[in-house]
């Protein structure tokens, strides 16, 4: 394993996602307490993943033709340039809620195109049999990255003005770019071949893959369900801190490390798990999930609140992390980048659809309700785990020796 390139993309990860996870901490909160309508949390949560199901097929093509690295580095250097115009909308107070949101759907383009580059790029350097152990690894920086974003975007909240926030944070996204940037890549597939088939030609192929390999409906089915409680999650902490927990930004931050923690825990037992659970570990992950929205939904006491997010962000994460890890080794190199949007576009659908949803459920009901209307697709997500562990292939992926 090359340890250059892995501190590299280690660095990269948990810088980026140091920069993002301070970032949502800060908005969410300033935008819940400016407006003081959970309605606009849906929205943000909502529209955020709006451009990715028109650009995620896109993107999945364009990664698999061109390289990867350089796709990468694009989408990490518009990311900066979204902060800075955001940083001005604060700074010369010409800011309004709708400008929130528009930016936050830029970001999350971006990081429509960084993340399925970045991916496919680590299944092109790194070995076969170093994946699970590379992507235990990654998922670790990344919440290592998330819990420390997290505590400073509480921190930042309470003690500085947003426009100073938001510098900061632009600096953690310039830190990730140049990670990536630093990276030593050499294309292990040829993507500048003469006789290149056309681009909906290489978009059908991907369809026509992913129907031939029909295990990959099951796992998109789980990481979606994995992806959608993780950002709900996120999206509504600030609401079920501030009106139901009656509390302020700084426990806000407190819950938010707290599930950055079960997501390091996630990271650091991700191949324990993974050898212990085998065909099995997605059942165990979204019962662990399914405990903590119960938790999260029935009681006002404090204790049993960081309870339920710590089990959420464990659930959440394994499902996220090594289920990422049986997609890839079920998967053609060849089509890394196809599948991995395909699979955002699950995740970012079933986020667009039930934002606004969850949001008018936390405005009329109160936003414990939100985590206990997740419970009902976590439960058909256990019952759908259960069927999947009987595929030949799951069985023969999850029962190889991680790296």
């Amino acid at each position: 394993m090359n340890k250059k390139n892995t501190n590299k993309l280690l660095s990269g990860y948990f810088l980026y996602e140091c920069g993002r996870a301070m970032y949502f901490v800060l908005i969410t909160w300033f935008l819940y307490k400016w407006t003081n309508d959970a309605m606009y949390t849906g929205f943000l949560i909502s529209f955020g993943f709006l451009p990715g199901l028109f650009s995620n097929v896109i993107f999945g093509v364009l990664v698999d033709r061109y390289n990867r690295k350089i796709l990468a580095n694009i989408a990490g250097g518009i990311s900066v340039l979204v902060l800075g115009v955001l940083w001005s909308f604060f700074a010369f107070g010409s800011i309004n809620p709708w400008w929130v949101i528009i930016t936050h759907m830029v970001l999350q383009t971006t990081g429509s195109l960084f993340r399925p580059s970045l991916q496919a790029l680590v299944a092109e350097v790194f070995k076969e049999e170093e994946l699970p152990r590379i992507f235990s690894l990654s998922g670790s920086a990344t919440i290592s990255g998330s819990l420390v974003g997290a505590g400073l975007g509480g921190v930042f909240s309470s003690f500085l003005s947003i426009q100073l926030s938001i510098f900061l944070v632009m600096f953690l996204y310039i830190g990730a770019f140049f990670a990536i940037v630093a990276l030593i890549y050499e294309p292990s597939i040829t993507h500048h071949q003469s006789a290149k088939p056309s681009f909906f030609s290489e978009l059908r192929s991907g369809f026509t893959y992913l129907n031939s390999h029909r295990m990959l409906y099951g796992i998109f089915v789980m990481m979606m369900l994995g992806q959608l409680t993780f950002h709900t999650t996120l999206g509504f902490l600030s609401v079920y801190t501030s009106d139901y927990l009656n509390k302020p930004a700084i426990m806000y931050g407190a819950l938010d490390v707290t599930f950055s923690i079960g997501g390091i825990t996630a990271g650091i037992l991700g191949a324990w798990w993974w050898k212990r659970m085998k065909n099995h570990l997605a059942t165990y992950s979204l019962s662990a999930v399914a405990l903590g929205l119960l938790l999260l939904g029935i009681t006002h006491h404090v204790i049993s609140a960081f309870i339920g997010v710590l089990l959420i962000g464990l659930g959440t994460s394994f499902v996220r992390a090594l289920l990422q890890s049986v997609q890839q080794m079920a998967t053609s190199k060849e089509y890394h980048g196809r599948m991995a949007s395909f699979r955002m576009l699950c995740n970012q659908t079933a986020v667009v659809l039930s934002g606004p949803l969850f949001g008018f459920v936390a405005e009329s009901n109160g936003a414990n309700f939100v985590f206990l209307s997740l419970l009902a697709p976590i439960c058909l997500g256990i019952a759908w785990s259960f069927f999947q562990s009987k595929h030949p292939l799951y069985i023969k992926i999850t029962h190889s020796k991680t790296a």
